[in-house]
């Protein structure tokens, strides 16, 4: 039975600007409230209800996972929704339509509860500025994560330019690949472009990027309507296996560029991938815009 990972309750340090991210979670606030309060008077509505609740939890969850350095830490396990105990099923007692919808509506609110808890916290928590100079690589990577958590706000804020002179519009990941070259510049020194992979059953592929100095491994997609999760995550599945190989290096980091939103299970996609992680390599997956 496989062991299950416990929470990191070492300091972890918060990866994305405290306002955007009070801004974001207050947004989300405001959509539980209004799952909280929608009318259920049918089965159909109440399961509808309780997906529409799933989804926005679990939206929640990788808000919070991917604000931090470590994606495994307390806050995400604070906030995790646990599904609680009945005292009256033990017992045989079955609950009325009426009892079932408020016990749903019950688990929506705590969960806001909670959500609101970890707004509260946030303007304590500890930026990748806090972290001490010494520790270069920690440091490295945070700003790493940082240029892909800010992707989408500059490929947005490019596309209008005075006097409509020429710029780059995202249109495929040649483009993604482009920009974040540009960006990549601002952090790190050597960044080699397009290397090649050891071959692996036959077939070998070429790396995005590596950033040599801190021995790290830079895959990057953007979906599109052809490009299915599924197939994404087979095709990342089989790029991990063969970079598993590469020599030299510790750190995996995939960056998907999902504008379309593309990607609907973000949160299963991720944990694939991360699992994959080794004592050699590990793999760290951001998706932007979640």
């Amino acid at each position: 039975m496989p062991v299950k990972k416990q929470p990191d309750n070492s300091i972890v340090f918060l990866i994305v600007d405290k306002e955007e991210l009070k801004a974001k979670i207050e947004e989300r606030i405001q959509l539980g409230v209004n799952i909280s309060e929608q009318q259920i008077s049918s089965k159909e509505d109440k399961n509808k209800v309780w997906a529409e609740f799933i989804d926005w939890n679990n939206f929640n969850e990788e808000l919070i996972r991917q604000a931090f350095d470590k994606p495994i830490n307390f806050y995400l396990e604070e906030y995790k929704y646990k599904a609680g105990f009945s005292i009256d099923a033990l017992y045989g007692k079955v609950n009325t339509f009426q009892e079932n919808v408020e016990d749903d509506k019950s688990a929506v609110k705590f969960q806001i509860r909670k959500l609101r808890r970890f707004f509260e916290k946030v303007e304590l928590l500890k930026s990748p500025e806090n972290v001490p100079k010494s520790d270069t690589s920690r440091n490295s990577f945070n700003n790493l994560l940082l240029v892909f958590k800010r992707f989408h706000k500059v490929a947005q804020a490019i596309r209008e330019r005075h006097n409509n002179q020429e710029t780059i519009i995202i249109k495929n990941e040649y483009d993604v690949q482009d920009l974040l070259h540009g960006l990549l510049q601002i952090y790190f020194d050597d960044i080699r472009k397009e290397d090649s992979s050891p071959s692996h059953a036959g077939a070998n592929s070429r790396l995005d990027f590596v950033l040599k100095n801190e021995k790290v491994i830079v895959e990057v997609k953007m979906t599109n309507e052809n490009l299915t999760t599924n197939k994404l995550g087979q095709e990342l599945l089989i790029d991990i296996g063969r970079y598993k190989e590469y020599p030299d290096c510790n750190d995996l980091v995939i960056f998907i560029y999902d504008r379309g939103d593309f990607v609907r299970n973000k949160t299963g996609l991720i944990n694939d991938l991360q699992k994959q992680s080794t004592n050699k390599l590990k793999v760290t997956v951001i998706i932007n815009p979640i």
